[in-house]
């Protein structure tokens, strides 16, 4: 028994979706096209060190990042 067109189609959809986020996970660089912008998470202190991480400080108004298991402000 062949299955409806319409399920087809959602199975292949989601099929297109999947691969789609695994090649998002295997992103290496981040690249912002001119007039684009990177909008980072806002934290009021330090979250736990995740290196290569950044966010934005709503408290220090500065962006940091993490490498080597430490914070600092990224300049």
């Amino acid at each position: 028994m062949a299955l409806p067109k319409d399920i087809l189609q959602k199975i292949n959809d989601l099929e297109k979706r999947i691969e789609a986020l695994e090649r998002s996970s295997q992103i290496k660089d981040v690249k912002i096209p001119t007039g684009g912008k990177l909008v980072a998470n806002s934290e009021s202190s330090d979250p736990p060190v995740e290196n290569g991480k950044i966010y934005y400080n709503s408290t220090t108004n500065t962006l940091r990042k993490c490498t080597n298991n430490v914070w600092s402000d990224l300049t």
